[in-house]
């Protein structure tokens, strides 16, 4: 059987920081991912993370929430997407691969 996996999206906004830049919240953020050992990817509208169990990305998620708030911000707004995944493992990479090669199909 292969192996479990969970990926989710994580997306956070600052509320009424009076700067337009999330740049040094979400670097603030993902250094925290970073710290947790989690596969991670940053996109422009969000970051993804993969691991194997439930508990890391949950773990991870809260990291990321707490160097926010660390950095002294009064109300931050976090989304968070999950997929749990018995079956078929899929990395992140061959997930983006997956829809590349459709692509070239079309």
């Amino acid at each position: 059987m292969a192996e479990s996996i969970v990926t989710a999206e994580l997306q956070i906004a600052v509320v009424g920081g009076g700067n337009d830049s999330l740049s040094s919240y979400i670097s603030s953020a993902v250094k925290a991912l970073d710290n947790k050992g989690v596969q991670y990817q940053v996109t422009p509208m969000g970051t993804a993370i993969q691991a194997k169990n439930i508990d890391q990305v949950f773990n991870a998620c809260k990291a990321a929430h707490d160097a926010v708030m660390d950095m002294g911000v009064n109300r931050v707004v976090i989304h968070i997407t999950i997929d749990h995944r018995l079956k078929g493992y899929k990395g992140l990479d061959e997930k983006v691969q997956s829809v590349i090669s459709k692509l070239k199909n079309l």
